[in-house]
């Protein structure tokens, strides 16, 4: 853990990203992109590659996907080539995806703390819960909002400001937990205390970032999450 840093007094909302953060949906997700090349009869990337198209949304995936063939796509053909992705994809979503080291013992942590807990992910809202649900946490979450639920997607504040309107508080009394720039920017846009995981799908290392704190995985919430039951 980087930073000298202690969850807010008064803190009501614990957040998370999704995608790199709670879990590694990275292999699932070259699957499906992979899958998708081959119809159109391009190239194969590597695992390693996908990673480095995750963190704005599927479409932004695709788009790069055939951009690192040497295709650019019109706005009518990201839309179809995104709308076949989402099928492909939607077969392979929790075949391959594996929780994070201590994701689900800080989302239960926070929860047994007496926290309010939310996923905000760039992912749509319905995949989003059928990862969540596979690995035992939605029923953990008091609320989950994905890029299809009708609020700007991150790097925009949007999501974490409607989910601090879910549960009534102020972005001040709330906590993102993510792996990227995009959350980062989305935190400081909405004011919110920001902690970035390492070993996620961040284009740049978050041990340089102007976070609050950068944390190794998911698990080493639960340390500031007893120091703050010991300050309650």
């Amino acid at each position: 853990m980087t930073g000298a840093f202690a969850l807010p007094e008064g803190l009501r909302l614990v957040l998370f990203d999704l995608d790199g953060t709670l879990v590694d949906s990275a292999p699932d997700i070259a699957v499906a992109a992979n899958l998708l090349m081959a119809r159109h009869g391009l190239s194969h990337h590597p695992l390693d590659a996908v990673r480095g198209m995750i963190g704005d949304g599927i479409e932004t995936l695709v788009k790069r996907a055939f951009a690192a063939n040497g295709i650019g796509l019109d706005a009518a053909e990201l839309a179809e080539r995104y709308r076949e992705m989402l099928t492909v994809y939607g077969a392979h979503l929790v075949k391959l995806t594996t929780l994070r080291q201590g994701a689900a013992e800080a989302v239960r942590a926070a929860r047994s703390a007496g926290l309010a807990t939310g996923v905000v992910t760039n992912k749509s809202e319905g995949f989003s819960r059928t990862i969540l649900e596979n690995f035992g946490l939605l029923a953990e979450l008091d609320l989950v909002i994905g890029g299809d639920s009708g609020f700007a997607r991150k790097p925009d504040p949007d999501m974490l400001l409607e989910a601090c309107r879910k549960v009534g508080c102020s972005p001040v009394s709330a906590v993102l937990v993510g792996d990227s720039a995009a959350d980062l920017s989305a935190a400081r846009a909405a004011v919110m205390p920001c902690i970035l995981v390492q070993g996620g799908y961040s284009a740049t290392p978050v041990d340089a970032s102007c976070a609050d704190v950068v944390i190794a995985e998911p698990g080493d919430l639960l340390a500031l999450l007893s120091g703050l039951e010991r300050a309650a």
